[in-house]
């Protein structure tokens, strides 16, 4: 089944360029880790969950699962504006990045009433309150920040890969105090501008021995693990410094999975990465009231596992069956 999934021709979220599955894994283990994350905040705001383990789990996630998008989105920039030009690349973003922000903006907010008994907290719509929170990418971060992040992208190409790359980490750890958008786009940036650098050479790592990659690996994740339980995030340096080694740890476990069936199932999530990231809050929410309402269940675990399992496969579905649904304009602009 998941061989056959694999074989079909799929839309990519994201990147553009050479079909890879050493970064689909890694974006199908940082997408699990996205929705495990919204999960656990659900847990959390309930009541369910608390902690020193809750804040180290949020933390130690928090650290370097969204970098890990961003570097994966800037290794393939320079060849999608080499091939299709400054200004398809544009209009492209536009289509597949900034129009199902926008559409998933009106969604959530039209669907907000109906659902607002299962959320802990709600607000009631003002329509200069939701586009506002629209502009500055309040509404859902990552979408906006990464279209913001690829324009900024397009803008810099022509600079050295070292240059850019320099000037993005002075900017990220500059005490910025702008609008949401520019704080986290600046923030951010590194991060593309870091795989801008890296390219297609992250392609080398196909051929780095396994024993190499577990050796590598576990350093990184032991550094990781060491650097949240003592300091946490202590600021943008710390931030910028831990997102790094925590995606070169992802693409090190991505390389160790290669030819396992658990890699092969990574793939299947990480192409599926923007279904999952716009759908999953509505399977999560399902699952969590079923356990809630219908078993009579705050079990931690069950609340957990359950939720981030169902909002990860069923929003994978509906992207591989998008044709046949014709759901396909959900995900991109259908014209």
């Amino acid at each position: 089944m998941i061989e056959q999934a694999l074989a079909g021709e799929t839309r990519e979220p994201i990147t553009s360029g050479r079909r890879s599955n050493l970064v689909d894994r890694v974006k199908g283990i940082a997408i699990i880790l996205v929705v495990y994350g919204h999960t656990a905040q659900g847990v959390v705001h309930r009541g369910w969950w608390s902690g020193s383990w809750a804040d180290f789990s949020k933390a130690f996630i928090y650290s370097f699962h969204m970098p890990a998008f961003f570097f994966a989105s800037g290794l393939f920039v320079c060849g999608s504006i080499r091939r299709r030009g400054s200004a398809n690349f544009a209009l492209e973003k536009v289509k597949t990045i900034l129009y199902p922000y926008l559409l998933f903006a009106v969604i959530f907010a039209a669907l907000g009433p109906l659902i607002r008994r299962f959320q802990v907290s709600y607000s009631p719509f003002h329509w200069n309150t939701f586009l506002m929170n629209v502009a500055d990418g309040s509404v859902s971060w990552f979408l906006f920040t990464l279209f913001w992040c690829l324009l900024l992208a397009l803008l810099t190409v022509r600079l050295p890969n070292w240059l850019r790359f320099l000037l993005s980490v002075l900017v990220g750890v500059a005490p910025l105090y702008g609008t949401f958008l520019t704080d986290r786009v600046l923030q951010e940036f590194c991060f593309v501008a870091a795989g801008m650098w890296v390219g297609h050479h992250i392609f080398r790592l196909e051929h780095t021995p396994k024993w190499m990659a577990a050796v590598g690996f576990v350093l990184l994740a032991a550094f990781q693990f060491a650097a949240i339980y003592l300091y946490g995030f202590v600021n943008r340096g710390t931030y910028i410094v831990l997102g790094l080694t925590g995606t070169a740890g992802l693409f090190l476990l991505s390389r160790l999975l290669e030819s396992h069936r658990i890699g092969e199932a990574l793939v299947w999530v990480g192409r599926a990465s923007l279904a999952i990231f716009l759908l999953s809050a509505f399977a999560q929410g399902a699952t969590r009231v079923v356990l809630s309402s219908l078993f009579h269940t705050n079990n931690l675990w069950l609340q957990l596992l359950l939720p981030t399992a169902f909002a990860t496969v069923l929003p994978a579905i509906v992207w591989y069956q998008q044709d046949r649904w014709r759901l396909g304009w959900l995900f991109h602009w259908p014209f």
